[in-house]
């Protein structure tokens, strides 16, 4: 299928930044090493599979930078760094500069049309935020040869929790509600206005849905990681994370609100180690010859 030439960003004029999707990006969580480390598990295991990457939701670089280093080893290859955001395009361009990574403005529901047939799709850490996962799976294993392999990870999903650590996130949330409540911004917690991201599917489900867009011998685990105060607060100022623990808030005051009472619900939590466990899904599968 022919690639559009003109979702393939070579340079970025400053005035495409936009202040309020840099503010709120996912840049800031994305710097911490735990975050590197359950990434980089997945990139070992499929970066040296074929010569033709992409990096699907690549975000500001992380990722891209982990298959470029492993690429690099080997001397050869394409890097299709794909993702809707021109911010952090920006970002990852600004942080990466090499001749075999190609950057690519567009969404993952148009991914056929914006990159050739390669080896690898890695999407990390995104696939949670897509609401039409059947289409995005098909469009994957369009753009993947037979034989072809997709790994892809999530924390959001049935099952992140580690035992014990729910009160934690129920409080959070609570306490910010409340705290934004007492300065006159209601939260709406409906089932209509979650976000996408907090729509969660099993493990069984992933993989029932990789066999139905035609994805064989699909395997998963799950990685335990430490999240940090300072890992939460980060995360917690991304948009997509505020709007779906707080719905209908202003961005500004839901970073805010969060920010604010993340160590008292650890307190709350008893996790007197101050940092809270959570689950990472990795999958990988093959497409079918």
């Amino acid at each position: 299928m022919a690639v559009d030439e003109h979702h393939v960003t070579s340079e970025f004029a400053s005035d495409v930044l936009s202040t309020e999707e840099d503010r709120f990006g996912f840049w800031r969580f994305a710097r911490h090493p735990f975050f590197t480390d359950v990434n980089r598990w997945l990139v070992d295991r499929v970066a040296a599979l074929g010569p033709r990457i992409v990096d699907l939701a690549c975000g500001p670089g992380a990722i891209t930078e982990l298959l470029l280093a492993r690429m690099r080893e080997h001397t050869r290859g394409i890097i299709y760094a794909v993702d809707p955001s021109l911010v952090e395009l920006h970002r990852a361009r600004r942080r990466i500069a090499s001749s075999i990574v190609r950057f690519v403005h567009g969404s993952a529901e148009n991914l056929s049309r914006l990159v050739p047939q390669v080896d690898v799709v890695v999407f990390c850490n995104a696939i949670h935020l897509i609401g039409d996962k059947e289409r995005v799976l098909q469009e994957i294993r369009t753009v993947l040869g037979p034989g072809g392999v997709l790994a892809f990870n999530t924390t959001y999903f049935k099952g992140c929790y580690v035992p014990g650590t729910e009160r934690f996130w129920r409080s959070w949330v609570v306490r910010a509600a409340r705290l934004l409540q007492d300065s006159g911004i209601s939260v709406t917690h409906t089932h209509a206005d979650r976000a996408a991201a907090m729509r969660w599917r099993t493990p069984e489900e992933y993989a029932q849905l990789l066999s139905g867009a035609g994805f064989v011998e699909p395997s998963w685990e799950l990685h335990k990681v430490e999240m940090s105060p300072e890992s939460l607060e980060d995360i917690g100022q991304f948009s997509m994370f505020i709007e779906g623990a707080l719905p209908g808030v202003p961005l500004e005051a839901g970073a805010d609100a969060l920010k604010r009472t993340v160590r008292a619900a650890i307190q709350d939590a008893r996790l007197t180690d101050g940092t809270v466990p959570r689950y990472w899904l990795q999958f990988i599968a093959h497409a079918s010859v």
